[in-house]
This record gives structure tokens, sequence and C-alpha cells, in this order.
């Protein structure tokens, strides 16, 4: 899985990319007068600042939510099961974990669609909460991933419930994550 970077939501323009990784972002000032939407500066700590989680060495430090997100986003873009939870599922529970995987992507969907509409604030008074604004849409979106999961979960039967959090847990090794130190405990919200 490819690098991703997880830094401090202000903004969640970036949400909109695949891997929904969040970034500061402050208003360059008031808006103008002619109605120009303010100009947005992405503010994202240097190196220096952020904690590098690599999976393969602390896969305790990935949240479920996140890797949880991720085994979604992959068998949804690639619509079916790893081969290794196949073996254990019926075609019923193959059909509910795709379904689940389909469901996280529409909310990933409605999050984006929440957190763009938070843009006008930048342009009031209220500009300064927007950060706490988008972090409680953040963990909104984190939970409706892991009730999917427990959903999932509860509808398999023994053999699949291991075989799909062996996969899941086995994804933690290819991601690789960078998270402003001050931001440590946000991202690992809720689980």
């Amino acid at each position: 899985m490819a690098e991703r970077v997880m830094l401090a939501v202000v903004l969640v323009a970036a949400v909109l990319a695949a891997t929904a990784p969040a970034v500061r972002a402050a208003s360059a000032g008031p808006p103008a007068q002619d109605k120009n939407p303010p100009k947005v500066v992405f503010d994202i700590p240097p190196l220096s600042e952020r904690i590098y989680i690599d999976g393969s060495k602390n896969p305790e430090m990935i949240p479920q939510w996140d890797v949880w997100q991720a085994a979604f986003l992959i068998m949804a873009k690639v619509s079916d099961l790893p081969t290794e939870v196949l073996k254990h599922v019926s075609k019923e529970e193959a059909a509910l974990v795709l379904a689940a995987a389909k469901e996280n992507g529409q909310n990933r969907l409605a999050c984006e669609e929440r957190a763009l509409k938070l843009i006008p604030t930048l342009q009031t008074e209220e500009a300064k909460f927007i950060n706490d604004r988008t972090q409680q849409i953040n963990l909104d979106c984190r939970r409706q991933t892991l009730h999917l999961r427990d959903r999932v979960l509860a509808g398999l039967g023994p053999p699949g419930q291991t075989a799909l959090s062996q996969y899941v847990e086995s994804l933690k090794a290819g991601m690789r994550v960078y998270v402003p130190k001050n931001e440590l405990a946000f991202y690992r919200q809720p689980q």
C-alpha cells in the first residue's frame, strides 16, 4: 500500500483523496469584499514535527478504523474478497462483506460532502471552529467504518471471522503513516 500522510484536519478538502489524508489549513486573511473565496493555505508540519508509523514494525500503532477502511477500500475496488477469506466464508457471507465494503465507500463520499460544506465557514468568524467540526466529522466517519466491521463480523461464522480479521490485520504491515506529534491521540481515536 502506498505511503500515506495523516495530518491534522482543519479543512477536509484532502478527504477527497483515496487515502483521505487529513491536512491542516488556515485562511490567509479576511475574505475579500468582492466575495471571492478566501485563499486557503495548507500548513503541513515538517518531518521533525511528525511521527512516522511503520505498520510492519509497529502494527499496534495503526488504529482499527484505518486498517478496516483500507481493507474495505481494497475489497470494493476489486469487487472480491482475498482468497484466504473466500476459503472460509459462504457465498452469502462473501456478499455481506462486499456489500459492507461498498457501503463504506458510500459513507466516505457522504463524509466528504459533509466536510466540504464547512468550506464556506472559512469566510466567517466561525473559521476558528472548523478544526473541531472537521475532527467530529472524521470521528463520525471512523465510527461508521467500525460499525460496518462489527456488523460484518457478526454476520460471519467463526472461520470467516477469523480469516477476515487475520486478513485485515495483515494489511497493517504495508501501511506507512505520518502523523503530526500533536495529532497522534486524535489519529488513534476512536480505536
